[in-house]
């Protein structure tokens, strides 16, 4: 099997007032497609660090991550994060917050009724179909977390990262 992701001589610094916080040092790591894997660590050692790098989020200070032989430099449709707080838009629906993700993935590629479809699909993967046409202000945190997933889920990524979305 192949490497489908590669974090490579990964290092990443943050400037504070007086010098620079080394938040990773050389992390290296080879991950072959289908495989889960965990980061595990106390708060602060840099595990949502590494996530938002894999993600696109953050620019590694030096090394690099390659994914599906093409090198990450920006956030992209082929890898979905779900944080550790909800990051729905409050003005919209638990439905259009998957919504805006699938019209955005499938632009083109699937009809109205295949997106309608796939969206609701993707609520009751979660159990939140019932929920479909609440706004955030209106359902749990951890249901928000749920809705979350699904508009993760339905983007169908490559790599899905996920920071502790039910820690909090």
């Amino acid at each position: 099997m192949s490497d489908h992701l590669v974090i490579s001589d990964v290092t990443m610094e943050f400037p504070v007032p007086g010098g620079v916080f080394t938040a990773l040092k050389n992390v290296n790591l080879k991950i072959n497609k289908g495989e889960f894997v965990s980061i595990i660590g106390h708060s602060g050692c840099g595990k949502s660090t590494v996530l938002n790098i894999v993600a696109g989020l953050y620019q590694a200070s030096r090394g690099g991550v390659i994914l599906n032989g093409r090198e990450v430099n920006e956030p992209g449709p082929d890898r979905a994060v779900v944080f550790q707080n909800h990051s729905l838009l409050p003005w919209l629906t638990a439905y259009e917050n998957v919504e805006l993700a699938v019209n955005s993935v499938f632009k083109g590629k699937k009809t109205k009724a295949e997106s309608d479809e796939w969206i609701k699909h993707n609520l009751e993967l979660v159990h939140m179909e019932h929920a479909m046409h609440k706004r955030p202000s209106e359902i749990s945190g951890g249901m928000k977390q749920r809705v979350g997933i699904a508009r993760a889920l339905a983007m169908e990524p490559e790599v899905l990262l996920l920071d502790e979305p039910l820690g909090a």
